[in-house]
């Protein structure tokens, strides 16, 4: 191929063989040269790279760059030398431009002729940082050379946030800016993660950016989520108040990539010696053009909003109110997050996790938890078992615990109320309280239609004391009954009380430890309907087989539009006064209707009939004895036995 009468065929194929070596040894060190400024070329097979090196710090002994002169009247930029020439040999002139982007041409030297770059483009490079080229660049051999023609083409995500923002001291705002474009890669090219820390300057009226978090009023914290960002704004001063203007207005590069598009053969490309030489391969007026294009995705913060910062008062809170609280699921429905604060108290506390717990046991007394559900995935323990879904006939406690809020405080008097009732049992922690046994749950198939109760019998109680006599509690209301017993008590019209639950008795103040002479005393019951069932407003009362007469009582839980009544405290027409040693009387029979006639002095026997007396712990399915259970299980507080129980006996 040295021979210059070869045909012009063998020039053509001579031309296409060339071009395809400097596509493949190019193309890679271009990618090379616009990414990074590595410049070990110590060994033969980096043998392309040093050359391409070598054209922005061409040595002494290298062919002249290119035969195209500098603009007229304007002297070309000095290269810098390369490390095999002495420090002091001058560098060849650079090449004439070409029509690269000035904005890709930024520290290299050998790009620095008037007219290729711009001025602020042309700042000047280190001797030794020779892999910096941007744009296009001759690779010469001869009077021949390979250029790469770089377009750079900028994206921009623009992050803006509303123009007016309110902070309440203590609480944060939350913004998430649009996805950008070309996605966040794991290593941006810029630090993207960052929180600055603004003082509030009432002189300027601006939120000014300091570097100690302890010198600030507002936190702004910006962080990747997904292929988006997002801002969290925290109002953490002290006394500041009022509008302030937040402004931020910069570019951060967040990716760039480098895409080849083709390559183009410019003049008549004759191979002239060594094809591996391809440096010096080409015939004086061939070139091959390497195109590429490179993408830079930047994050544009425009943010000029005015942020009013709110201080919120501390106080001692006497009532935290949890609503909405769902109590009533169906079997196969999975647990879910649904307690709210109200409105008014958004400021003050926060809701810090739920959790429902399935409890197990054959024993009221005895029920403990079996599986969990939190709201707080981080609140499970290695190996707790999960609840997944609700099962049925399963019974379920439900707790929370509130976090308070900006250096609130609780009141010594506080109370917790879950869904309006009260939880009788809580416990301060460290950020707020935890309330066990807030609300529970036996799960059932749903109510399809609610049933009256209209027969309300109780049997087995004692009615029979003298003065002196201690009160004794033995009734109960039949197996299977839908009226689900609760308590019994007396009380006398001295105004002294005794009942058969703890609960309600020990606090107590003219307590009866023992019937007196001459004092009047009459019975109560307690009673809640069974899981369906409602009381009638005019159901009957049978007491030992026979009928008798009462009110309800204030306490009692009855619905204004239904009038159904949910629970129901009765103080009945049964009275007695002891004289001396002489026994107590007898049961009065009513009327038909269920009243009783106080003139009738016929005396009827105490009835004795089978009564299932309820268990000391059986209030805790109600809510009413927490603390009665709170030792048998732990967190979930006191239990709510009564439930249980009043399904075991509807199944029987």
């Amino acid at each position: 191929m040295n021979g210059a009468e070869r045909r012009t065929g063998a020039k053509i194929a001579c031309v296409g063989v060339s071009a395809l070596i400097a596509g493949q040894l190019f193309m890679p060190a271009a990618s090379l040269a616009a990414e990074t400024a590595d410049k070990d070329t110590a060994t033969n097979d980096a043998a392309a790279v040093a050359a391409l090196a070598a054209q922005a710090s061409p040595a002494a002994e290298t062919a002249p760059a290119a035969s195209a002169a500098p603009a007229a009247g304007a002297p070309a930029a000095s290269a810098p030398a390369s490390n095999s020439a002495s420090a002091d040999q001058q560098a060849q002139p650079a090449p004439a431009a070409s029509t690269n982007d000035s904005a890709d041409n930024a520290a290299a030297p050998v790009n620095a002729a008037v007219g290729q770059n711009g001025n602020a483009d042309n700042a000047a490079a280190p001797a030794n940082d020779a892999i910096q080229t941007r744009g296009v660049t001759d690779v010469v051999g001869g009077e021949g050379g390979v250029k790469i023609n770089t377009i750079v083409v900028d994206h921009y995500t623009d992050c803006v946030v509303p123009g007016n923002i309110t902070l309440v001291k203590g609480q944060s705002y939350t913004f998430d800016f649009p996805d950008v474009e070309g996605g966040i890669p794991e290593t941006p090219l810029s630090g993207i993660v960052e929180t600055k820390y603004y003082r509030a300057d009432a002189a300027s009226g601006a939120l000014v950016e300091v570097l100690d978090a302890s010198m600030s009023d507002v936190t702004a914290h910006f962080e990747p989520v997904g292929d988006h960002m997002r801002l969290t704004l925290t109002f953490t001063g002290g006394a500041a108040s009022g509008a302030y203007q937040l402004t931020r207005n910069d570019d951060l590069l967040v990716a760039s990539t480098l895409t080849y598009t083709g390559t183009d053969y410019e003049g008549d490309n004759i191979i002239v010696g060594d094809p591996d030489d391809i440096f010096n391969a080409y015939k004086p007026g061939g070139s091959v053009v390497i195109n590429e294009t490179r993408d830079n995705y930047y994050l544009r913060y425009n943010i000029n909003s005015e942020i009013t910062l709110v201080s919120a008062e501390k106080k001692a809170l006497e009532n935290l109110n949890v609503d909405n609280v769902k109590t009533d699921y169906a079997p196969g429905e999975a647990p879910r997050a649904t307690a709210t604060i109200p409105a008014v108290d958004a400021d003050k506390y926060e809701i810090a996790y739920e959790c429902w717990e399935e409890m197990d046991g054959s024993d009221p007394r005895e029920l403990t938890p079996a599986a969990f559900w939190y709201s707080d995935p981080g609140k499970y323990a290695p190996g707790m078992k999960k609840i997944t879904q609700f099962e049925e006939g399963k019974f379920y406690m439900y707790s929370v615990e509130l976090r308070l809020k900006d250096g609130n405080t609780l009141a010594d008097d506080y109370k917790v109320n879950v869904n309006g009732q009260w939880v009788s049992n809580t416990i301060k922690t460290v950020e707020g309280v935890f309330a066990p046994n807030a609300a529970n749950m036996l799960c059932e198939q749903p109510i399809v239609e609610m049933q009256a109760i209209d027969l309300i019998e109780i049997n087995g109680a004692t009615t029979t004391f003298k003065a002196g006599d201690k009160p004794v509690f033995t009734a109960g209301t039949p197996e299977g009954s839908n009226a689900i017993f609760q308590c019994e008590y007396w009380t006398g019209s001295d105004g002294s009380e005794v009942n058969s639950v703890e609960f309600w008795d020990q606090n107590i103040a003219n307590h009866i430890d023992a019937f007196k002479p001459g004092v009047t005393y009459r019975y109560g019951v307690y009673l809640k309907p069974a899981r369906g069932f409602y009381f009638a407003p005019d159901a009957k009362l049978m007491i030992n087989g026979t009928a008798c007469g009462y009110q309800v009582g204030e306490a009692s839980e009855v619905d204004p539009e239904s009038g159904m009544i949910q629970t129901l405290w009765l103080s009945t027409d049964l009275t007695f006064t002891p004289e001396g040693a002489a026994p107590g009387p007898q049961l009065q029979p009513g009327d038909n209707d269920g009243t009783t006639n106080a003139d009738d002095t016929t005396k009827a026997p105490t009835a004795k009939a089978a009564a299932t007396k309820p268990a000391t712990g059986n209030l805790a399915a109600t809510g009413d004895d927490a603390a009665l259970m709170a030792a048998a299980l732990g967190i979930a507080g006191a239990t709510a036995a009564t439930a249980v129980a009043a399904a075991r006996r509807r199944n029987h």
